[in-house]
């Protein structure tokens, strides 16, 4: 019997707001931006806030309120205290409970998708830079199986640092289990892994699955002379693609195709490229 077509899902990835930052006439281009793309959900992969600030939480909180659309977000390294160490170490995530989610770690889903919430923040490190990211086995563990209760649909990863930096990005410390962590992506059947925390827009395939990197959507913050930008992921047809958009001269538009190719690197991984070719049905599928 032939089975039924599956329809068209659209999601928003946004990532580092950092309210605090925000000049407001680039909130409401972007709500209305957002709301011309028509997307189903909206993932939101950390940094809503600078210095996670009473003040800026609730913008943020005002912000996603606005946004009329299912949202999931994960914190950032950013949304919780820098300063403040008794809070930082007593109870890092409390602002963020109270104002965005009482999950660190949310999913969502429908018939079709699922997006699986990934906390890479950590109080510390045994290093200086404290930004940096770190995922454990537990929290690994916790993830393939609710891919595994989600088997069927397209599954997409959100975190806030990416698994892996480009090879041409000189930044000292990844995500610490990092390679653990795309081999457990693998096994348990995901699609796409969505992430920010670099301010770049970025999108490759790496051993059949998509890694998108959202770029700054609110910030003053830009790095590399990178505009404002957020990616449209679209699944159709058991195949993910993305496609990033850009404020350029005040007006939000597709990004154009990076001018210099990414160096390659292991698997099959492509160059950097808007809109990124579909991933092969095979692969999106996969937890079928």
């Amino acid at each position: 019997m032939t089975q039924p077509a599956k329809a068209v899902r659209r999601i928003a990835v946004l990532a580092d707001l950092h309210f605090g930052t925000v000049n407001p006439d680039a909130i409401e281009a972007l709500l209305a931006d957002l709301e011309a793309a028509e997307p189903h959900a909206v993932a939101i992969a950390g940094d809503l806030t600078l210095r996670a600030a009473r003040g800026e939480y609730e913008a943020a909180a005002g912000f996603l309120a606005r946004l009329r659309k299912p949202v999931l977000s994960v914190p950032g390294n950013h949304d919780i205290p820098a300063y403040n160490l008794l809070h930082r170490f007593a109870d890092p995530f409390g602002p963020w409970r109270r104002y965005i989610s009482p999950e660190t770690e949310p999913v969502w889903h429908d018939d079709q998708v699922a997006l699986l919430g990934l906390n890479t923040v950590r109080r510390m490190a045994l290093h200086l830079d404290w930004s940096a990211g770190r995922v454990s086995r537990p929290q690994l563990d916790r993830l393939a199986a609710r891919a595994r209760d989600l088997a069927g649909r397209t599954l997409i990863v959100v975190a806030h640092h990416p698994p892996r930096h480009p090879p041409e990005l000189d930044r000292a410390y990844p995500l610490a289990r990092g390679d653990l962590a795309i081999e457990t992506f693998l096994d348990a059947g995901i699609a796409a892994v969505v992430t920010g925390h670099l301010h770049r827009h970025d999108a490759y395939h790496d051993r059949g699955m998509l890694f998108v990197q959202a770029g700054t959507a609110l910030s003053s913050r830009l790095v590399g002379g990178q505009p404002n930008g957020w990616t449209m992921v679209t699944v159709a047809g058991g195949s993910v693609r993305a496609q990033a958009r850009a404020l350029i001269d005040g007006t939000w538009q597709d990004a154009p195709r990076p001018d210099q190719p990414r160096p390659p690197a292991r698997g099959d991984r492509v160059r950097s490229a808007y809109p990124v070719p579909a991933m092969p049905p095979g692969r999106a599928s996969a937890a079928e």
